[in-house]
């Protein structure tokens, strides 16, 4: 017999049913108050909470802000003490200038002296109102209109370097004006000989520069009689003649050779080349980026004035209207075919104090050359296109920051040896620097720019805003005799690099991260023994012997006392080797399950410092010169490290990068061109020249 079926349960009942629906949302009701009690619970947890950190936060910013005061009042004597040294000591560095410059009878104004320029001005009018005709004499008078520029150029670099705006602006002023002059006075005298060319041309060739009267043409030139920086080439063709071969203008006293093709000598024109020491075309250009290296050289077809007619013992020339005295030709000239026209070959040679770097790439498994270019008037920019086969032959051919100024170290080239002999102030050094194609400042639009939200930004940079760019670097001139400064990037394996440390610093302008190292005793190496000097004498940057680098976050804060700056030292950088190569978000992440203390700030670096810094270090810091200090300060501000050494968004594996050093030369090797060649085919005001591409 099979198994007996079990028995069904009962059916339960409607009211069975009702209860255990009942006891079921019971249940379900005590459940939802209970999570409903604990997330409220929860609330007013976090809100507790967040009402006790309000008010820890608002009780720390406000003992910050008393310590920051506090640390201002107590700081202000000592820079009030430092800044009357300075004072007296520029006095004294200007009384001892003044009274060389007297007794080596100087006849250059004083370019700092607004009335001595104005008077200097006055007297070049003159000098053009009654004008020396003689080449020879024009030059001279044109070298010294360039060395007073050149004193200029230097006082407005100083200028820069100690936010002197009034003083920058008054330079560019009388700069500007003193180019007009000097190339008004060329255009008179060229527009005077083209006027009497037939006397020149009645010159017997020893009293004439160079004169071919049988074949009616004149040929004149000269360089100025100093530097040769101011150089005047002039060939008239009087008489329009068939030929059936090209023409070569020599100017051997200017290096210069220009191959005119036969359709331009079958007319009467005349060829003017002139070369200036300065750029007046490149400050034109609103967008353009490309400026001038060894100043401009410029090729000219001017038309010359109908001939004087003789009669009777008298001889009539027209006069032409005062705004047509010089009239400048268009090549291809009129009548000619334009994609006939042959093009104009220049041969000269570059000064020979002036590096030009390969900037342009023919083709592969050839050699990069320099770029040539022309002003364009109408664009107002550099235009590279007619210029062609370009032929460029070339032969092979650091700082030192002292109290009396700075010296270039390396590269130790004979170009540069000038700059190698005697120290001289930052303005002026990297001023004859850029001149001789080793521009190490950033543009003026970024040097000026205040505003955090007009600043350009170049090669992904972000510019530091100007007043915490400035304040940092006073800083750091008061502790780097003690110290070593680098940009931080240098020791990832050690600290973390400022990227990964505080990673919003290096787009924010408001924030400028670098460290520290102690240059511990012994800080000079045995090589260096023989050159030490006594503190106080002459500062000696040298790489430290041992000592850590730490981290220092400058950062804008607005309600500070003391510059609205405040410094803050990375406290967590020493604790863990290991995390420190790992990107931290927040200013406040832990490490090592501790919290940062974003308010233990200083006013002043130096103050940050103290409890780091050994009894010697301070000492040395206590002992610096004041000099030594403000020259750092002028060539820290005209180079900005601060904003242009920045490191790029790194990846973990780039996180270890090369530490940027205040204290290294920079590794800069070029090789002279002495001769370019190229068919340029000329337009009217179209001045060529070497043009440097810009660099980031």
């Amino acid at each position: 017999m099979g198994p007996k079926k079990k028995a069904k349960a009962p059916k339960k009942t409607k009211e069975e049913l009702e209860e255990e629906r009942r006891l079921q949302e019971e249940q379900e009701a005590r459940l939802r108050a209970e999570e409903e009690k604990r997330i409220e619970e929860a609330r007013l947890k976090r809100e507790a909470e967040a009402a006790r950190r309000r008010e820890e936060n608002a009780k720390n910013r406000a003992a910050e802000l008393a310590h920051l005061a506090l640390e201002h009042e107590e700081a202000k004597h000592d820079l009030e003490a430092k800044a009357v040294r300075l004072a007296e000591l520029l006095r004294a560095q200007k009384e001892a200038k003044d009274w060389d410059n007297y007794l080596a009878c100087q006849p250059r104004p004083d370019a700092q002296v607004e009335g001595d320029m104005n008077s200097f001005l006055n007297s070049w009018q003159l000098d053009t109102a009654t004008l020396e005709l003689e080449l020879p004499a024009v030059t001279a008078a044109c070298e010294s209109a360039t060395e007073v520029m050149e004193d200029l150029t230097f006082v407005a670099a100083n200028a820069c370097a100690t936010n002197n705006d009034p003083l920058r602006a008054q330079c560019a002023r009388f700069i500007s004006r003193l180019q007009e002059l000097v190339i008004k006075k060329v255009d008179l005298t060229t527009a005077h000989i083209l006027q009497y060319a037939d006397e020149y041309a009645d010159l017997s060739p020893t009293t004439s520069n160079s004169t071919n009267s049988s074949r009616g043409e004149v040929k004149l030139a000269s360089a100025s009689p100093n530097t040769g920086w101011v150089q005047l080439g002039l060939w008239v063709n009087l008489l329009a003649k068939g030929s059936s071969r090209n023409k070569r203008v020599e100017f051997s006293e200017l290096g210069v050779n220009v191959d005119l093709p036969k359709a331009v000598i079958t007319q009467s024109l005349a060829l003017r080349v002139t070369r200036w020491p300065f750029d007046a075309f490149s400050s034109l250009s609103e967008r353009g980026s490309d400026v001038a290296l060894g100043g401009v050289f410029t090729l000219e077809l001017l038309a010359v004035p109908s001939p004087p007619k003789r009669a009777r013992g008298w001889i009539m020339r027209e006069v032409p209207d005062a705004r047509e005295q010089l009239k400048r030709l268009h090549y291809p000239l009129d009548g000619m075919v334009i994609s006939a026209a042959v093009p104009i070959k220049v041969s000269i040679t570059l000064p020979k104090d002036v590096l030009y770097a390969p900037t342009s790439f023919i083709r592969a498994g050839s050699a990069e050359l320099p770029r040539i270019g022309w002003w364009d008037v109408t664009r107002l920019r550099w235009e590279e296109e007619g210029v062609t086969d370009v032929l460029f032959q070339e032969e092979t051919n650091s700082f030192e920051i002292t109290p009396q100024g700075a010296r270039l170290v390396e590269p130790a080239l004979p170009q540069l040896k000038a700059l190698r002999e005697e120290a001289k102030p930052p303005g002026e050094l990297l001023t004859r620097l850029a001149r001789a194609g080793i521009d190490l400042c950033p543009p003026l639009e970024m040097k000026y720019e205040v505003d955090e939200e007009k600043q350009t930004t170049r090669s992904d940079f972000v510019p530091k805003l100007k007043i915490l760019e400035d304040r940092v670097i006073d800083e750091i001139a008061s502790v780097v005799a003690g110290f070593e400064i680098t940009d931080g990037n240098g020791n990832a394996h050690i600290n973390g690099t400022a990227a990964t440390r505080w990673p919003g610093a290096v787009g924010n302008s408001k924030q400028i991260v670098f460290s520290v190292k102690e240059m511990s005793w012994p800080y000079m190496t045995d090589d260096n023994e023989g050159n030490q000097q006594q503190a106080g004498e002459d500062e000696v940057i040298n790489i430290a012997t041992s000592a850590a680098s730490v981290l220092v976050l400058a950062e804008v804060d607005e309600e500070a006392s003391g510059g609205c700056v405040k410094f803050r030292l990375d406290r967590k950088g020493d604790s863990d080797t290991e995390t420190t190569m790992k990107p931290r978000e927040g200013d406040t992440e832990a490490v090592d399950g501790e919290e940062e203390d974003i308010y233990d700030t200083h006013v002043h670096l130096r103050r940050a410092l103290d409890e780091i810094s050994s009894p010697d270090a301070r000492d040395r810091m206590d002992n610096s010169h004041v000099l030594f200090e403000l020259t750092l300060q002028k060539m820290l501000r005209l180079l900005r490290l601060l904003s242009y050494s920045q490191p790029s968004a790194l990846h973990e594996e780039e996180a270890a990068t090369s530490a940027a050093e205040l204290t290294t030369e920079p590794d800069i090797k070029a090789k002279e061109p002495h001769d370019v060649v190229s068919d340029h085919a000329t337009q009217e005001g179209g001045e060529a020249s070497a043009v440097s591409i810009e660099s980031s």
